[in-house]
Parts: C-alpha cells; structure tokens; sequence
C-alpha cells in the first residue's frame, strides 16, 4: 500500500474503537477528537460572570470533569444535553492535580455524523460505563440465594419484588456518581452485600439468616424508583423528595400487605434493614440499626460501596509510586503498588 493510500485509509477506514482513547488512558497534554457520554451538564459562572459548562464526560472505563469556556459554552451549549453521545474536540490538561478536558468544541454525534458522515466501527457500547461481570451470572446467584430465605413468606416477598423490578434492577447503577456508578451497578453491590451477609450468617448461627439476607437483597431496592435513565442516571421526583431507604420501605410494605405473616413484626424487622442500612443519622439512615442483622446488613453494604470506590480510584490514578492521589471523599490515599513475586 503506497503511502497516500495508507493515510487515506487511516482518515476514513480504521475502526471506530482502534482510535478511542479510553478515559483511563488519558494523560495530560492529548488532543483529543473522539465520542463520549455527557453524564452531567451544569451551567456556571466565572467569578467575572463569563459562563461556562461543568461537564463529566465518559466511556466504558470511566469518568473525566471537563470545561467549556464562555466562547464554546455560547456556541455548544444548546447543542447537547446529558445522556446524549457527543463528538468532542479539546486537549487534556491537569489543574489541581486531577486530569481535566478542555472543551474547544461539542455537539451530539447524530449532527456531527450528518455532517461529517457515519463514524466506521462506532459502537455505543463502547462510550457505557458497564460492571465487569457478566449480568446473568450475577443474577442468576442472586436467584440462588432468594431460594434459601426461611421462612417462605419473607422468600416470596423478596422474590416477588425482585422480579417486578427486574429489568431495571438488572440495569441502573447502585448510584450516580461515587460506587458502582455504572450499568449493572445496582446488581453487583446488591450481590456483594447479600453474598457477604449469607456467608457471615453461616458462622454466625444466632442470627436470623433469612432476615439477613432479605434485607441485604433488598436494601437499594428503592433506587428502582429513585432513580432515572441509568445511562444517564439521575434522581426522579419522588427520589429528589423522599430518597431509596423510604420508597424501598414502601415497596416491602405494600408488597407485605398480601402475604400472611406466622409473626406480624417480621415486616417490620424488615424495614427496619432497609431504613437503617446508611448506619447512622448523619450519613442518611433514617433511623441507627437496632437488630444484629441490620448492622450486618449496614457493614456489608458500607464495605461493598468503600471497596468499589478504592477499587475504582485506583484503577483511575495518575500518580507516580506505590500510593495514589488524594481521595477526597475517603480522605486518604491507597496503597497501590504491587508485591515483589518470590
């Protein structure tokens, strides 16, 4: 292939995912001409009041904050909104020492590809941020561990509640921004909690299992409805208002209302988990755990959330050694290197 046909091959030829840089790839200094996912849009201002956007932009690996500035904000901002695929051109930079994109240009890919013609191999798959485990599996276990709740009343308004709200419990994230941010995210946290408290409660013979599990299973179950759009996410009416531990202690109780209970506090102990599960008043919970098997459901699902958010902050840093950059919200950095074999 003669040089001028190998150039114009690279113009118009080379797969889309060949030339997407990944967010976790990125580094300072990059000029950047590729697709993203807006999973945020705010308009500001400057402290001279020139406007500008505050975007988070993303693909399958990640998140990155980005910035148009007032000539760009005024040009683009009505050309995109969030959840929409966008075709952007800027360059990274570093500010604060966190990665940042500078927007020179951004509009939603269906106009850029009506002008400049279908982009080759573009799959928007590729732009989704999407758990690394595969969603039937994890459902699938899921399943397996409603099976083993005692008694059957309590098995079957899990099930019951699971089911109704499979396909969306399949795909939101567990939240919008800080763990398991991403599709599939809802299901993996709910299985790391329940897995971890099934097991738990296996060595632990004095606490009520199947309340355990039950709660652990169902204890984001109102983020079904606190949430919208789960490639987008953001929060509904009701979740804007009343918030997941209160629409999920709903949703047991209207579903409780069905089912003949041998023991009628058993519902209740239930909510309970639920309500209670954000540990204590100042981080959300609407009232502090005041079962065993709420504070386990507690701890299971701070460690499953504290776990990701580590996980994926390490995954992310830029940093040089063995420790990362600051976390702002665990406030500490992590251990990140890696022991020498033997």
């Amino acid at each position: 292939m003669t040089p001028e046909k190998f150039s114009e091959y690279l113009r118009g030829e080379v797969p889309y995912s060949l030339t997407h840089i990944l967010v976790q790839d990125m580094r300072e200094g990059l000029h950047i001409t590729q697709c993203f996912l807006v999973k945020r849009k705010t308009q500001r201002a400057t402290r001279t009041g020139d406007p500008y956007l505050d975007l988070t932009l993303a693909d399958r690996s990640g998140t990155i904050s980005a910035r148009a500035w007032a000539e760009a904000t005024q040009r683009y901002s009505s050309q995109f909104d969030e959840g929409d695929f966008v075709f952007v051109k800027g360059r990274t930079e570093t500010y604060r020492n966190n990665l940042q994109l500078i927007v020179e240009s951004i509009r939603r890919l269906e106009a850029h590809e009506r002008e400049a013609g279908k982009i080759p191999g573009f799959d928007p798959s590729l732009l989704v941020p999407t758990s690394d485990h595969d969603i039937d599996e994890m459902w699938n276990e899921l399943q397996e561990l409603i099976a083993t709740i005692e008694p059957a009343p309590l098995r079957r308004l899990t099930h019951e509640l699971i089911e109704e709200n499979q396909e969306a419990f399949r795909k939101f994230p567990a939240a919008i921004q800080y763990h398991h941010a991403y599709l599939g995210g809802l299901l993996e946290h709910t299985l790391e909690v329940a897995r971890g408290a099934a097991r738990f409660c296996d060595d632990f013979p004095d606490l009520d299992r199947g309340l355990a599990v039950a709660g652990a299973i169902l204890h984001d179950i109102g983020k079904v409805r606190e949430l919208e759009n789960p490639i987008a996410p953001h929060h509904s009416f009701s979740g804007q208002l009343i918030g997941h531990l209160l629409l999920g202690r709903d949703m047991v109780r209207e579903k409780a209302r069905a089912i003949t209970w041998a023991d009628p506090r058993l519902p209740e102990l239930l909510e309970h988990v639920i309500i209670s599960h954000h540990g204590t008043l100042e981080f959300g919970a609407a009232i502090v755990p005041k079962t065993p098997e709420a504070v386990v459901v507690y701890h299971f699902d701070n460690l499953s959330a504290k776990l990701n958010m580590i996980r994926m902050h390490i995954a992310t840093d830029n940093e040089q050694g063995d420790f990362t950059d600051w976390h702002k919200l665990l406030e500490r950095k992590f251990f990140k290197g890696k022991l020498a074999s033997e």
